[in-house]
C-alpha cells in the first residue's frame, strides 16, 4: 500500500499536467508572421513563452506565416543557434488571433506590430497601413484621405472608385515644404479580401512600400 500510494499521485499529477497543457494548446493564441523586409538573410527563428517553446522555422517575407499556437501573451523570437531574443512581443489583452510585422529594429534585430486578425472592425476590403519610416506619409485612397507620421499604423480602406472599376491612389511624403509624390497607382476594387500595405526607408533616404495580402 505504502508504494502503490505514492505512484497512485504521481500518475494523477501526470495526468494534471497534460491536461493541463492540453487545455493550454487549446486556449493559445494563434500568430501569423511576417518580415516587413524582404531579404535573404532571414534568420531560422522559434517563439518562446513563459511555458513552452515552437518549432523552428524559416521566418517569411512573402506571405504571411501559417498560423502558430502560444500559450502566452507574451512572446520572445528566439535565434536558435545562440538563443538570443531578436525581438519581444507583448500581445494586446483582447483577441486570440494576430498577425505580426516585423520591421527592422534599431535596438533588437526587428521591431513588431501586432494586428489583431479576429477584429470585427477589420473588414474585407480594408487595408492595415504601417509606416515603418522616420518620415510622415500622406495617403490619398480615391475620396479617403490618410496622415501617417513616423512608426504608426492605420486603418482604413479607398472610397470613390472609379467607373466601379479602380480606386486612384496617391501616396506622398509630407514636410515643410509640402507634398512630395513617391507613388500614384491604381487599386482594382477587391472587397473579398484583406491586406497590409507597408512603407519602408531605404538606406538613401528614400522610401518603398510593399502590398501584402491575407
Amino acid at each position: 500500500m505504502t508504494l502503490r500510494q505514492p505512484l497512485y499521485y504521481l500518475a494523477m499529477a501526470m495526468l494534471l499536467f497534460s491536461a493541463r497543457k492540453a487545455m493550454a494548446a487549446e486556449n493559445g493564441i494563434s500568430l501569423r508572421l511576417i518580415a516587413c523586409q524582404v531579404s535573404e538573410e532571414l534568420p531560422k527563428v522559434y517563439l518562446e513563452t513563459s511555458s513552452s517553446k515552437s518549432v523552428v522555422f524559416e521566418l517569411p517575407s512573402s506571405s504571411l506565416s501559417a498560423p502558430m499556437k502560444v500559450s502566452a501573451g507574451a512572446v520572445k523570437i528566439m535565434a536558435p543557434e545562440n538563443e538570443i531574443p531578436l525581438c519581444s512581443i507583448e500581445l494586446p489583452g483582447e483577441g486570440k488571433s494576430f498577425a505580426v510585422l516585423l520591421a527592422p529594429g534599431k535596438e533588437t534585430r526587428f521591431t513588431p506590430f501586432v494586428v489583431r486578425l479576429d477584429d470585427d472592425a477589420f473588414k474585407p476590403g480594408d487595408f492595415h497601413f504601417l509606416n515603418t519610416s522616420s518620415k510622415t506619409l500622406f495617403l490619398k485612397l480615391g475620396g479617403t484621405e490618410l496622415v501617417m507620421e513616423a512608426g504608426e499604423s492605420a486603418k482604413s480602406r479607398p472610397t470613390e472608385p472609379v467607373n466601379d472599376r479602380y480606386y486612384q491612389v496617391i501616396m506622398s511624403v509630407r514636410d515643410e515644404t509640402g507634398d512630395k509624390a513617391i507613388a500614384s497607382t491604381r487599386w482594382p476594387l477587391e472587397d473579398d479580401r484583406r491586406s497590409y500595405i507597408i512603407f519602408l526607408e531605404r538606406k538613401d533616404g528614400k522610401i518603398s512600400y510593399r502590398a501584402i495580402n491575407e
